[in-house]
């Protein structure tokens, strides 16, 4: 017993149809995985930072202070270069919120004007100094938030800031 199909053509679109909101699907839910489910959490400030700085500049030759604040598109843009660059660091790295108590101890002690910096501190002769605060995100020409991979690099990477 054959059976006959009107319009074949028509089959043929509808399932080419299917076939491609499939794909199509697949590769949005693919990119949404990798852009948003492997992206770096939100950032949180180090619990007891001021407490756990303290014992890191007895302890440890430099320490790195990671200043942000919640929902700063510059903070935002950085953070999974930081994080990249904290993987590899051998020295502590805390995180610091401008906007809490503790975060505005910090960023008056260290006089900042920007939620987006490092602190490098360093300890030589045990002499505590602060060798450098750096921007690590800033806006290119065309208004968008980038970030600064180099001075990430540099203070992550060198043991004295230049």
């Amino acid at each position: 017993m054959k059976i006959y199909i009107k319009n074949k053509k028509k089959i043929w679109m509808f399932l080419g149809l299917v076939l491609a909101s499939i794909l199509l699907w697949g590769i949005g839910r693919a990119v949404y995985h990798d852009k948003f489910q492997n992206a770096p959490k939100n950032l949180v400030e180090t619990p007891n930072v001021l407490q756990k700085l303290n014992e890191s500049e007895k302890t440890s030759q430099k320490v790195i202070l990671v200043f942000f604040k919640e929902n700063c598109p510059y903070c935002e843009v950085a953070k999974t270069e930081i994080e990249e660059a904290k993987k590899q660091a051998d020295f502590p790295v805390f995180y610091v919120n401008t906007e809490s108590k503790n975060g505005q101890q910090l960023k008056k002690k260290y006089e900042l004007k920007y939620a987006s910096s490092l602190v490098i501190i360093q300890k030589q002769n045990n002499y505590i100094s602060t060798e450098a605060v750096v921007a690590y995100a800033d806006k290119n020409d065309r208004g968008q938030y980038i970030p600064l991979t180099g001075n990430i690099k540099k203070a992550f990477g060198q043991v004295i800031y230049e």
